[in-house]
């Protein structure tokens, strides 16, 4: 066995970054930037109002209330043709321009009409509710920075400088494959011996929520050759993901395959649970193939730390290991063996406001049930036995910690 950091060492060292590929900006969410977007002007592009209000002389409202002399109007989308000269104010909308003379803008709660002007009720300060021309943004200033891993807020920057289309990290073609004879589908009802597939629909649905609209190839029986066939089939692909048929069982025989294949194992054992039967290899011209292990946990456990992280790099990103929390353990875990554990657990905030961490009880690495109330992954360290209520732990966030809703899921445990 090798431990959880050299085993991601070496799959890193072997996903080559896929070539670039250029989109339209409305489809960048999710995607990996591959170049620098840079200002293609100052942001704001001139003097702007932040309210709805009246540009004025700052010195005109020393003196409270004070009368002014409407002299125009800037709605947002105009440019103003006049100036505001000593004892005048123009109304004026938020983020239009402010008009020259003006240094200030009182917001329209802190005024009142008058017959021929406008009465100011409150003093402001010169530059008050006006941001400066190039306050945000200088021309040519970097906005969006290669590596970044884009979202909706990116595309408004992209749409704002005017940058519609945008060069990405290629993604990568993923193909699927359950092993195993006792597999049924998931529709059926399984006989004696037989339980329905669930990995090969859940790694289905880990590449879909990054992304990747994987290839199902479906289930290869335990035998040489409907395995070849389904490897054969999956190595059209960059990334050929398999699941079971990787311990060291009479019928585990993935990798006997793979080897007569002309793939290059690399790792066959990690230290982890669970997942410690993980194969990953290379072929000559630089796919990838995984075989996770055949328990439901253990497969998307696996995907979580090492299929993940390599897609990651394929499409570019310079660091993509998803970096652990700390939080105070609010209950106590246990795992045998010399292999660090990763266990289901549910991340909050606690009272103090402090990260916490509420185990997640779990029959195994087949239980599902029990990992499907998770929305983080709770590390007990090789070193260590247990972990005590109290402790500090260490986390990994699954993307569940951001979005899962369902809270009757999570233990009821005080802080």
């Amino acid at each position: 066995m090798i431990p959880v950091e050299k085993a991601l060492e070496i799959v890193l060292s072997r996903a080559e970054p896929l070539p670039a590929e250029e989109i339209e900006f409305t489809d960048a969410p999710g995607r990996l930037l591959r170049e620098d977007v840079t200002a293609d002007s100052d942001l704001p592009p001139f003097r702007r109002s932040a309210v709805d209000g009246f540009a004025v002389r700052a010195s005109d409202t020393a003196s409270v209330p004070a009368k002014l002399r409407l002299v125009g109007s800037v709605p947002a989308g105009t440019s103003p043709d006049f100036r505001v000269g000593p004892g005048e104010a123009a109304s004026i909308m938020t983020g239009a321009p402010v008009p020259d003379g003006a240094d200030a803008v009182e917001m329209v709660e802190q005024t009142r009409e008058s017959p021929d002007g406008v009465v100011l009720l409150q003093s402001v300060a010169t530059g008050e509710n006006v941001s400066p021309q190039g306050s945000e943004v200088h021309r040519g200033e970097v906005v969006l920075r290669s590596g970044t891993r884009l979202d909706p807020a990116a595309v408004a920057v992209a749409a704002t400088v005017g940058k519609t289309r945008l060069s990405v990290g290629k993604r990568p073609a993923v193909s699927v494959s359950a092993t195993g004879d006792e597999l049924v589908d998931p529709r059926e009802t399984p006989g004696p011996g037989q339980i329905r597939n669930s990995n090969g629909f859940s790694l289905v649905a880990q590449l879909r929520s990054i992304g990747i609209d994987a290839r199902f190839l479906g289930v290869a029986q335990d035998s040489e050759t409907s395995l070849r066939g389904f490897i054969e089939r999956g190595l059209e692909s960059d990334v050929l993901l398999l699941s079971g048929g990787v311990s060291m069982g009479r019928y585990d025989l993935v990798e006997k395959v793979l080897q007569a294949l002309g793939v290059e194992i690399l790792v066959d054992a990690v230290a982890l649970k669970p997942g410690k039967p993980l194969v990953f290899g290379v072929t000559d011209s630089g796919k990838l193939v995984f075989g996770l292990p055949g328990n439901p946990v253990s497969t998307m456990v696996t995907f979580e730390l090492f299929v993940r992280t390599a897609i990651s790099r394929l499409e570019g990103a310079r660091d993509p290991m998803r970096e652990n929390l700390q939080a105070r353990l609010l209950g106590g875990l246990s795992s045998r063996g010399p292999r660090r554990a990763y266990l289901p657990g549910w991340l909050r905030a606690g009272e103090e406001g402090e990260l916490v961490a509420t185990p997640i009880p779990s029959k195994g690495s087949a239980d599902v049930v029990a990992f499907s109330k998770a929305n983080a992954l709770l590390i007990v360290p090789a070193e260590r036995d247990s972990l005590e209520a109290g402790e500090t732990v260490s986390v990994h966030p699954l993307d569940s910690f951001l979005h899962k809703e369902d809270r009757w899921l999570a233990p009821k445990h005080p802080a």
